[in-house]
C-alpha cells in the first residue's frame, strides 16, 4: 500500500465496496424479477486495488466523491425500480436483508464486538463527519447514536421518503447479525441498540 494511504482510507473503501455489493444484489433482483429497468448504471462489478481507485494527490476528495457516488447510485436504483412501484419494496427490502445475510461475520457475538464490526462497515459519510457516535449504556447495551442524517437527502432528491434509506439500513443489519445471538432495536434513523 502506497505510504499515502492509511487504514482509514481502506476502511472507507471497503464501506463503499459493501455499498456497491447492495446495490448490486438490487440490480440482479431487478433482471431476475423482469422489471424494465435498466440498472446497467448502477452497478460496479469489480474494483480496483485503492491504490488505482485513489487520487493519491487528493485523497480525501476523491475518498468523499466515491461516497457521493456510492450514496446516489443507492438513491438512484431504489427511485429507478420503486418510485411508481412501490409494490416492489417488500422484495427489494428482502434482497437487502438476504444481502447482509451473505455476509458472514466470524469471531463477534458482544454487543462491543457487534458495535465495532457495524462501525467498520457501515458507510456514515467521511470519518471527518463525525456522523455517529457510541454510547455504552448502564443496562450492557451499546448505542451507535446519530448525530447527523446523511442519508435522507440522497433519497428526498430522487422523490423518495428518506425513512426509506433507513428501512434499508435496518433490513441490512438485521440480515447481518441474523446469527448473532444479539438484539438490535432502535429507530435506524437516530440510534441503533445492541444488546444480549
Amino acid at each position: 500500500m502506497s505510504a499515502f494511504l492509511g487504514p482509514i482510507h481502506s476502511l472507507m473503501y471497503n464501506r463503499i465496496i459493501i455499498m456497491q455489493q447492495v446495490i448490486n444484489a438490487i440490480a440482479e433482483l431487478t433482471e431476475a424479477e423482469g422489471w424494465n429497468v435498466d440498472v446497467n448504471a448502477f452497478v460496479i462489478k469489480e474494483f480496483p486495488p485503492i491504490e488505482e481507485a485513489v487520487d493519491l494527490s487528493n485523497i480525501h476528495a476523491s475518498l468523499f466523491g466515491m461516497v457521493d457516488g456510492a450514496e446516489k447510485r443507492f438513491a438512484d436504483i431504489i427511485s429507478a425500480i420503486s418510485k411508481n412501484n412501490s409494490e416492489r419494496l417488500e422484495k427489494i427490502e428482502a434482497v437487502v436483508r438476504s444481502t447482509g445475510e451473505s455476509m458472514i461475520i466470524e469471531g463477534v457475538n458482544s454487543p462491543e464486538e457487534v458495535c465495532s464490526h457495524l462501525q467498520e462497515i457501515l458507510l456514515d459519510g467521511m470519518p471527518c463527519d463525525r456522523a455517529t457516535m457510541v454510547n455504552y449504556n448502564s443496562d450492557g447495551s451499546i448505542e451507535i447514536l446519530r448525530t447527523m442524517d446523511l442519508h435522507s437527502s440522497y433519497f428526498e432528491e430522487v422523490g423518495l421518503d428518506g425513512e426509506l434509506y433507513y428501512l434499508l439500513l435496518k433490513a441490512f443489519v438485521t440480515g447481518l447479525l441474523s446469527q448473532k445471538a444479539v438484539n438490535i432495536s432502535g429507530d435506524f434513523i437516530h440510534n441503533i441498540v445492541i444488546s444480549k
